[in-house]
């Protein structure tokens, strides 16, 4: 889940190699199965709505959130385990293997580089409009201190959410292409949320601009699925999410007006879906044998058609 503000194939396939890694490919030019697509994300909204309704109608306290939350970040993982074709081993149809090391420690580095420069850009162009430097910001050693904790935190609570989203479901809507799958997967992971924001009880400048960057942001985590073969690296880019980004959003700048904020939120999605491009782009280029950009058709990896290759309103909660 992102920091909250204060957020298969068919097992007579045989598996074919894309790059170095082994993967049990759909069948070229075959569409999603949209039945089982559509019933991951009913069971996902379900269990989400399930818990968060409670709290948003004012029937259980807003205390129990810290409950809430964790819980429903495992309803895609529940989800994807029970729709998910049974000719494969689980751990593989979710994309938790990991069949490269080297090509995931290179979407390792292209995302904490992404998710450390995105939000110092933000900082800088609000500096450049006029925001003034949080009076109370807190110290550098307290963040460097507190962050590396915060990371695994986050990661650790973001494994139910990614082995559905960008596991499962990636490799589903696969034939759609990355940006168009990228995308559509972005805009359920933001409906997703919406039950989550309803119960937070946010104004709804701030719930448009936390769902914005949660679709904007998903092209990132799914090129680091995307050039790895592994949720994991979108495992950990989530925990970047929630850990690196809000450190540093949180923690420089002061208050901002509602015009100054909406220029913000613009910004950093154009820079986020612009950053996921190059990332896709360059890991590319540095792993030998990585999807570059688009694939063949029918590819569980990427799906597109073949083709040369070369944030949130500052608050004190997080998920």
């Amino acid at each position: 889940m992102a920091s909250l503000p204060a957020a298969s194939p068919s097992s007579s396939t045989p598996s074919t190699a894309v790059g170095r890694r082994a993967v049990r490919p759909v069948p070229p030019g075959a569409p999603p199965d949209l039945r089982r697509v559509g019933l991951f994300f009913a069971i996902s909204l379900a269990v989400t709505t399930g818990l968060s309704l409670p709290i948003a109608l004012g029937v259980l306290p807003a205390a129990l959130l810290g409950l809430v939350v964790p819980l429903a970040q495992l309803s895609p993982l529940v989800a994807a385990l029970i729709v998910r074709r049974r000719g494969e081993p689980w751990w593989r149809s979710l994309a938790l293997s990991v069949p490269s090391w080297p090509l995931l420690l290179v979407a390792v580095l292209g995302g904490a580089a992404a998710f450390a420069l995105v939000p110092f850009a933000r900082v800088l162009i609000g500096v450049v409009a006029g925001v003034p430097l949080a009076a109370d910001a807190t110290s550098l050693s307290a963040l460097l201190l507190a962050v590396p904790m915060v990371l695994v935190m986050q990661a650790i609570f973001a494994i139910g959410e990614e082995a559905g989203w960008r596991g499962w479901l990636h490799t589903q809507l696969a034939p759609l292409g990355f940006w168009g799958s990228s995308l559509l997967i972005g805009a359920m992971w933001a409906l997703w949320h919406l039950p989550i924001v309803l119960a937070l009880g946010l104004a709804p400048r701030e719930a448009v601009g936390y769902l914005g960057t949660i679709l904007a942001v998903a092209p990132l985590l799914g090129a680091l699925r995307e050039i790895s073969g592994t949720a994991w690296a979108a495992v950990f880019g989530h925990g970047l999410l929630n850990s690196v980004r809000v450190a540093i959003e949180q923690n420089v700048l002061g208050p901002l007006d509602p015009g100054t904020a909406w220029l913000l939120d613009l910004t950093s999605w154009a820079l986020w879906i612009g950053v996921a491009w190059l990332v896709l782009r360059v890991g590319a280029s540095l792993a030998p044998g990585a999807p570059r950009g688009l694939v063949p058709p029918g590819s569980p990896v990427a799906g597109g058609a073949a083709r040369p290759g070369p944030a949130l309103p500052p608050r004190p909660r997080d998920a």
